[in-house]
This record gives structure tokens, C-alpha cells and sequence, in this order.
């Protein structure tokens, strides 16, 4: 069982850029899709993690047909693993300070969450940026099937 981490962060990245275009929307369609959305690429990342797939076709070819575009999707693909955890562990504070929203108010009001956020947004990015233009090399999978 072998887990590829960039397959996993490109993965990631495709779900970040359309979870985006269906935030877009302020519609109980687009809201459907991405809930689907949403439950589909946690299945996927199940069925990848577990080696259920013994290649994963999509995600492969869309590294080996556009390298460049892959390097900046699977730059931001950490979101949604991040935002789960962020999720859990906000649940989690909330039930050990036993239901008072005191912690909770302060990890979603007074911490620099979102700049935080945002700003690692930017510096992957940026990071994507200098992968694809200066240095040109590693933009393929190290995971071979």
C-alpha cells in the first residue's frame, strides 16, 4: 500500500478550484454539487489512500497532460485536508471547554485565522510560481504505478 502525496495534494487541488466555482453560486443547485462534490472526493481520497485503484487514471493523466498546471493545483490541494482538521479541532475544543463558546469565539474571531490562512494560500503559491518558472524540473510525479 503505497500513498503518493502529490497525487494526493493534486487531487486536493482539483477539489479546492471546484469547490470554489460552485461557492460561486448562491443557488440550492450549486449547493447540491458541491455537497456531492464534496462527498465524492472523500471517497476518492479513501479509495486512493487504501490503493483501492490500482492506478488512478484521472489524476495521472492530468499530471502527465498539463505539469504546470498540476504544480499550482497541487499547491493549494493541502486546503481541504486543512480545513477538516481545523474543523475537528474546533469541535473538539468546543466540547472539552464544555460547551461555552469563550475558545471557540476566540479561534474564529481573535486569532489571526484567516490571515494566517490566506497567507499560506499565497506563499504556496508562490512557492508553485518558482517550482514551474526557475527551477523546471520535478514537475513530474515521483509515485509511479
Amino acid at each position: 500500500m503505497k500513498i503518493c502525496r502529490s497525487e494526493l495534494l493534486l487531487m486536493g487541488g482539483m477539489y479546492q478550484v471546484l469547490a470554489f466555482l460552485f461557492a460561486w453560486f448562491n443557488n440550492e443547485i450549486s449547493y447540491a454539487m458541491g455537497g456531492i462534490l464534496y462527498v465524492v472526493f472523500w471517497v476518492a481520497v479513501l479509495a486512493l489512500s487504501l490503493a483501492l485503484i490500482p492506478s488512478w487514471g484521472f489524476v495521472h493523466r492530468m499530471n502527465e497532460s498539463f505539469p504546470r498546471i498540476s504544480v499550482f493545483l497541487a499547491s493549494i490541494g493541502w486546503i481541504p485536508y486543512l480545513s477538516v482538521i481545523y474543523a475537528i479541532a474546533a469541535y473538539l475544543v468546543d466540547v472539552f471547554t464544555r460547551g461555552t463558546d469563550t475558545m471557540t469565539t476566540y479561534l474564529n474571531s481573535y486569532m489571526p485565522v484567516y490571515d494566517i490562512f490566506l497567507t499560506a494560500v499565497v506563499l504556496s503559491l508562490l512557492y508553485a510560481c518558482y517550482k514551474v518558472f526557475y527551477k523546471k524540473e520535478d514537475l513530474e510525479m515521483s509515485c509511479p504505478f
